[in-house]
């Protein structure tokens, strides 16, 4: 099964197509807020020089959110777009679990956080487990007060809230906060296209017309228009 994976969670974003186990090839971009406007040439592009038709793609995942607002809907459409022009199946998946992947093996409980600006937080701990990724708490927007006090044990930080963050983290739970190098915290499209492939092969796909961002809080121009 070929999964075109779309990741636009943040300011960088990456494409990649991927077949089984193997990445047939992945693109990954920082270039702050105008990367969305090279999604779709990117995927056209990767495709071109992979040579695969994008007819022959079975499937299409991409990150939802949480994440950078407008970046997300604009993957998000991106992906729409395709898979409803091609004819196959969409996945969403949580842009934190994505991002867990890239600590696969690690043995410490891990943490993934994204900087929602306005001092909060987008946050999700998850555990490695036989080669698996194990959700232990469901995303949600936190500040770095409240998320310091549900750590008690080693915890591996990912993302870049944990960039932003990083001393402060360090201060207040000392040997506890480990981080990981700084490539890891950026989300991977290869990511999301293995994590498509496994739901696909449940048959958990997404309905074009009920599929929905996770922001988990409204953007700043519907809570400056409520005020």
């Amino acid at each position: 099964m070929r999964v075109l994976g779309i990741e636009t969670s943040t300011y960088s974003g990456s494409v990649a197509l991927v077949e089984g186990d193997i990445i047939l090839g992945e693109i990954l971009f920082n270039l702050g807020p105008a990367h969305s406007e090279k999604i779709l040439p990117m995927v056209d592009w990767l495709l071109k020089e992979i040579g695969i038709k994008r007819n022959k793609i079975d499937g299409i995942s991409v990150s939802k959110g949480p994440g950078s607002f407008t970046s997300l809907r604009v993957g998000v459409s991106t992906a729409k777009g395709l898979a409803y022009s091609i004819g196959v199946p969409l996945v969403g998946l949580s842009s934190l679990e994505v991002l867990a992947q890239n600590l696969l093996h690690s043995p410490y409980l891990i943490c993934t956080i994204m900087d929602a600006r306005r001092e909060e937080l987008y946050s999700a701990f998850f555990r490695s487990s036989d080669n698996e990724i194990i959700r232990q708490k469901d995303d949600h927007l936190t500040t770095p007060e409240d998320l310091i006090q549900n750590i008690n044990e080693k915890t591996i930080f990912i993302g870049n809230g944990a960039v932003v963050y990083r001393e402060s983290l360090k201060d207040s739970i000392g040997d506890l906060a480990l981080f990981s190098t700084s490539s890891f915290d950026y989300s991977k499209a290869s990511n999301c296209a293995k994590m498509g492939i496994e739901r696909l092969k449940v048959d958990c796909k997404d309905e074009y017309s009920e599929f929905s961002l996770q922001y988990l809080r409204k953007a700043d121009a519907e809570i400056y228009k409520e005020r």
